[in-house]
């Protein structure tokens, strides 16, 4: 049987120099599962105006995907979902309480956190963060267990993740990201000057490029092969199955690509 009950979701919030925002109350939902687990959870939702130079957005999230697209403008939406389980319903709800998101606003720079519970009781929660930002804003996303991905963003992007996967499409700053186990997939539509860096243990590394970019390539697998396709390539140093050094179109922006159990392929972006 589910119950709704009309509540705002615990919230620690840090507004500093007046940024504007809003927040929005939510519903919690509390059911059993199949099985007899019990079910817990509530949407969480906040909207910020980031106006002058530089905007800035950092995530820090633990258990949970965040989800980023980009469109003109200075609006910041971001949603959460915040799911969480337990052997009953009151210890779901109980350990959906125990779970905040803590922002902190300075200007036109926003850091939001998911603050958890620690000890030998905690139970497991899943944030899921679903954000709307303005493309020219730096992007800093960082969870443990989920996947990141990012559409359109023109500023700077650094992305890591422990367990899960990282997804850039049209992306045209500079670009760091990094996990351990998942693959990583960045497409760009333009070379920052500080180039690509993209790094896994386990997992595939998939690079896309404009057929123009100019680019200095590093690339070093343990247990894969290296490939470039597609693209002016001129390689430099000894050839190697687990590294390949080169120039794409006579060189450029500095690209660093590694993982140790996967393949990398750098391509002309379609």
């Amino acid at each position: 049987m589910l119950q709704i009950e009309k509540t705002r979701a615990p919230l620690a919030v840090l507004l500093l120099f007046g940024a504007a925002a809003g927040v929005t109350a939510c519903d919690v939902v509390v059911g059993t599962m199949d099985g007899g687990r019990g079910r817990a959870e509530r949407q969480w939702a906040r909207t910020y105006t980031l106006s002058g130079a530089g905007p800035h957005l950092e995530v820090v999230n633990v258990n949970g995907a965040v989800s980023v697209e980009t469109g003109d403008g200075d609006v910041l939406d971001v949603k959460a979902l915040v799911v969480a389980h337990g052997p009953s319903d009151e210890a779901a709800r109980e350990a959906l309480d125990n779970v905040e998101i803590e922002d902190e606003v300075s200007g036109a720079e926003v850091r939001l956190r998911t603050a958890s519970p620690k000890g030998p009781r905690r139970r497991p929660v899943e944030v899921t963060y679903t954000i709307r930002a303005p493309r020219r804003a730096k992007l800093e996303i960082e969870t443990v267990n989920g996947s990141i991905t990012v559409n359109g963003a023109a500023a700077a992007l650094k992305a890591e993740s422990t367990n899960g996967s990282i997804d850039g499409t049209d992306l045209s700053g500079d670009v760091k990201a990094e996990t351990t186990n998942g693959s990583i997939k960045i497409r760009m539509a333009a070379l920052g000057d500080g180039g690509v860096a993209l790094e896994t243990t386990n997992g595939s590394v998939d690079l896309r490029l404009p057929g123009d970019a100019k680019a200095t390539l590093s690339a070093r697998s343990v247990n894969g092969g290296i490939s470039v396709a597609d693209l002016p390539f001129e390689r430099t140093g000894e050839a190697g199955r687990r590294k390949l050094d080169g120039a794409i179109n006579g060189g450029g922006a500095p690209l660093r690509l590694e993982t140790v159990n996967g393949r990398i392929r750098v391509g002309r972006a379609q």
